[in-house]
C-alpha cells in the first residue's frame, strides 16, 4: 500500500527534496490515502507491528518491497511528487521529520507514487513540530501529523509499535529502512517502495564518524563499510526493527547523513526512545 499525504514546497536540506519557504509551524492538511489493493478495506483488530499481508528499499543498496510488507509507511507529497516519508503510529497520528515542514506551508494531498493505488480522502489535520527542533544541527528532527479521522485498518494498513522510553535496540536486531527516495547519491526518486536491511551502529562508532554533530537524541544505522543507506527523499520515513515477539517497532526517523551509502558515514536517525515521552503528550495510551 502507499499512504499519500501532501505538503508544501521544501528547501535544499538534509534528506528531503528542495522546496520553497512559506511561513508557519501550524498547518492545515488535506490528505488522500491510497492503498495497493482492489479489495474492500477490512476492519481488523490486530496488534501493532504486524504484517497480515505477508505473514510472520529511497534506499541505497535496497530491494523493491512487496505489497503490504511495510503497512505503516506513508508518502508526503506536493503536486503529485513525493517529498518525505511518514509512519502510522496510531490510527490518527503519523510520525515524520520536522525538517520536512519547518517554514513551509502544507497543501492538499494528491495522487501517490504508485499508479495502482486506490484513493480515499482524510482531511483537515495539523502538524506538530518537536519544541526542541533545531534546524541548524537537526536535533529533535521529528514531527507529528494528526489526522481528522482514524485511518482504517486493513491487510495493507497497519500501525507500527512504539518502543518504551527505556527500550534498547540491540546491535544484532533485525532492522530495515524503507522509502521512495533516491537509490543512489545524486539520483532521482523512485516510484516503487524500496527496503534495505541495516544494522544498528554503536553510538561510539557513530560519534567517531560525525563528532559533535551527533547529539544524544540521534542514532546511526547502516554499515560502516557503506553500501546500504537512506538518501534524498527518505526523510521522515521509518527505521523499523523486529523484536522477539515478531512485532515491528519504529526505532528511528530518517533525518540526515553525509552523502548516501558512503564508507564510514552511516545514516543518522532521530532516536524514537528519546522523544517517546513527548509523543505521549498527544497519544494517550
Amino acid at each position: 500500500f502507499c499512504h499519500l499525504w501532501s505538503l508544501g514546497p521544501p528547501t535544499p536540506t538534509v534528506r528531503s527534496p528542495s522546496w520553497h519557504p512559506n511561513g508557519g509551524t501550524s498547518f492545515p492538511l488535506k490528505l488522500r490515502h491510497q492503498i495497493l489493493s482492489c479489495h474492500p478495506v477490512l476492519s481488523l483488530s490486530l496488534d501493532c507491528g504486524m504484517r497480515p499481508a505477508v505473514g510472520s528499499q529511497r534506499i541505497v543498496g535496497g530491494l523493491t518491497a512487496r505489497r503490504g510488507e511495510w503497512p505503516w509507511i506513508g508518502s508526503l507529497q506536493y503536486q503529485r511528487l513525493h517529498r518525505c516519508g511518514a509512519t502510522l503510529i496510531h490510527s490518527k497520528w503519523l510520525l515524520t521529520a520536522a525538517h520536512c515542514f519547518k517554514g513551509y506551508r502544507i497543501h492538499h494531498c494528491l495522487s501517490g507514487p504508485n499508479m495502482y493505488c486506490r484513493p480515499f480522502t482524510l482531511s483537515h489535520t495539523r502538524i506538530i513540530l518537536h519544541p526542541g527542533f533545531n534546524s541548524t544541527n537537526m536535533d529533535y528532527d521529528v514531527a507529528l501529523l494528526e489526522l481528522a479521522v482514524p485511518a482504517p485498518r486493513s491487510y495493507t494498513i497497519q500501525l507500527v509499535c512504539l518502543p518504551s522510553p527505556v527500550h534498547s535496540f540491540l546491535k544484532n536486531t533485525e532492522c530495515y529502512i524503507t522509502g521512495w527516495g533516491s537509490m543512489r547519491e545524486g539520483g532521482s526518486l523512485t516510484n516503487l517502495l524500496q527496503k534495505a536491511d541495516v544494522n544498528i551502529i554503536e553510538q561510539s562508532d557513530c560519534q567517531q564518524a560525525y563528532g559533535n554533530s551527533l547529539t544524544p537524541s540521534m542514532m546511526c544505522a547502516g554499515y560502516m563499510e557503506g553500501g546500504k543507506d537512506t538518501c534524498l527523499g527518505d526523510s521522515g520515513g521509518p527505521l523499523t526493527c523486529r523484536e522477539f515477539s515478531g512485532q515491528w517497532f519504529v526505532a528511528g526517523v530518517t533525518s540526515w547523513g553525509h552523502g548516501c551509502g558512503r564508507t564510514a558515514f552511516p545514516g543518522v536517525y532521530m532516536r524514537v526512545t528519546a522523544i517517546r515521552e513527548w509523543i505521549s503528550n498527544y497519544l494517550h495510551f
